[in-house]
């Protein structure tokens, strides 16, 4: 059964990230992981993230994510 908050375009569990700034460009050496997934109430998607380095929060929506 399809998970309902993936879909084959978007960052997914497992995935390699960068952050993406509201310029819509990836912060420089900002990399992680998606350690897991979760809608909210309001329908979006957010992910834990486990940064190679400190700096973004470890909860953020998807769209402020990019799989690299």
């Amino acid at each position: 059964m399809p998970n309902s908050c993936r879909q084959s375009d978007e960052v997914q569990i497992g995935d390699r990230v960068a952050y993406r700034l509201t310029t819509g460009e990836t912060a420089p050496g900002v990399l992680g992981k998606v350690i897991g997934m979760f809608n909210t109430r309001d329908g979006q998607t957010l992910a834990d993230v486990e940064w190679d380095k400190l700096g973004p929060p470890k909860r953020l929506s998807i769209t402020n994510l990019t799989r690299v």
